[in-house]
């Protein structure tokens, strides 16, 4: 975290402080309305403050509004739409979705939860919190919906339902210099986190990101922004198959000088271990826990391990970090990381190849389009396809597209299924 991040963070928090001590010694809540209408968006998302820091200011805020009655009702509705956002934010024992807050015991993040949820028993927050801690008596009303992107900063988080074993895919990049906050939650496990690091371990500095595109449903969330690396732009892709136990993670970098070799980082939680698997050269990632892991796979290069100038992807011990190196020989690349966390789909052979796509009966370069098929025995298969330059209809393994992202199931009849399909905005 820089320092201009880190002095905006402590302002944002010292304001609350100000506003709470004005409020509980004097009863003016002037200062926590504008604190509110300053540093939480629309939406109920704060602006500044890192996702760590969520709970310790809804914490400080519901005890404003506990100090002394006559907080005016607006108040109500914005500590209620922050309390959603926070359990947007959270895994489902409650702790926030970033690395840094595990360190704090999980007795002490229920029992903050609980006086939130009390604060606000009639709610749909708190009919979230019935779930995740079943003990608690709540009222049988519609949940607030799980998935979310803010339409102005580069932070949301994929998520398809609130139960206790549910999955998510978190991501803030409203800062300029760093890494995208990252964090891959699946079947109960931490896989990626805490930083998505772009073309380097952190020697290029980066701009603040801009969303691009944001789009939900049943089958899958999509989330797309961009920012600057250097002298580069970087699209930086994100996609959870919904019930499907898979994400997919990629940069497309564009005003490459080729040849060149570019390359991407995603951290590992601490516990996490990175082993190779046989045959292949994705990488199986185990916690001490059994009958849990992931694999990761980088669609983009072989299936099998032999040494190749097409790239590179490992585990570095000394910093924690997956690593993705690719050759890029045009002005734009695709970078992509496929995440896995289905064990008992892991004991099925995994294979994938990249695929031949056509424009016009003419085969297109890698900085046009892109497509892979991906495999898990005979009976799993997915196809992922970017189009790299301006859209046009092009074909794949039998499927033909349009779209600018796509990714489908391809069935045991020769079929394709869209379960993504991100056209042109």
């Amino acid at each position: 975290m820089g320092a201009e991040e880190r002095k905006a963070q402590r302002t944002a928090f010292s304001g609350l402080l100000k506003a709470f001590e004005a409020w509980g010694g004097e009863g003016d809540a002037d200062l926590l309305v504008d604190w509110l209408a300053n540093e939480l968006d629309v939406d109920g998302a704060p602006v500044r403050l890192a996702i760590a820091d969520w709970a310790p200011a809804l914490d400080l805020l519901a005890r404003a509004r506990e100090a002394r009655p006559g907080l005016p009702e607006s108040i109500d509705e914005r500590l209620l739409a922050f309390f959603r956002m926070l359990l947007r934010f959270s895994k489902p024992d409650g702790r926030p979705a970033t690395l840094t807050a595990d360190l704090e015991p999980a007795d002490a993040v229920r029992e903050r939860l609980a006086r939130l949820g009390d604060a606000f028993p009639e709610s749909d927050a708190a009919r979230v919190l019935g779930w995740w801690y079943p003990s608690r008596e709540v009222e049988p009303i519609p949940p607030p919906l799980p998935a979310w992107s803010s339409p102005d900063r580069v932070l949301g988080v994929l998520r398809a339902d609130w139960t206790s074993r549910g999955d998510l895919v978190v991501f803030d990049h409203r800062k300029a210099g760093g890494p995208t906050r990252l964090e891959v939650f699946g079947a109960g496990q931490s896989w990626l986190g805490d930083s998505w690091q772009a073309l380097g371990a952190g020697d290029v500095k980066t701009s603040v990101g801009k969303p691009l595109s944001w789009t939900t449903s049943s089958n899958a969330d999509v989330a797309e922004w961009t920012f600057r690396a250097g002298t580069l732009r970087v699209t930086r892709t994100a996609v959870m198959l919904r019930g499907r136990k898979i994400a997919i993670l990629a940069d497309m970098v564009e005003g490459i000088k080729p040849p060149t070799s570019l390359e991407t980082r995603w951290e590992l939680p601490p516990g996490r271990i990175a082993e190779p698997i046989a045959d292949s050269r994705a990488l199986l990632l185990r916690t001490g826990v059994a009958g849990a892991s992931a694999q990761a796979i980088p669609l983009a290069l072989p299936s099998l391990p032999y040494q190749t100038d097409r790239g590179r992807f490992g585990f570095e011990p000394a910093t924690r970090e997956l690593v993705l190196s690719q050759a890029a020989t045009g002005a734009r690349a695709w970078l992509p990381l496929l995440l896995s966390w289905d064990h008992a789909r892991h004991r099925k052979r995994l294979q994938w190849r990249v695929l031949t796509v056509s424009e016009n009966s003419q085969v297109c370069p890698p900085e046009t389009a892109w497509a892979a098929r991906v495999s898990w025995g005979r009976t799993e298969t997915f196809v992922v396809y970017r189009s790299l330059g301006p859209t046009a209809r092009r074909s794949f393994l039998g499927c033909s597209t349009s779209a600018r992202l796509f990714v489908g199931r391809f069935t045991p009849e020769g079929d394709v299924e869209p379960i993504v399909a991100i056209k042109e905005s």
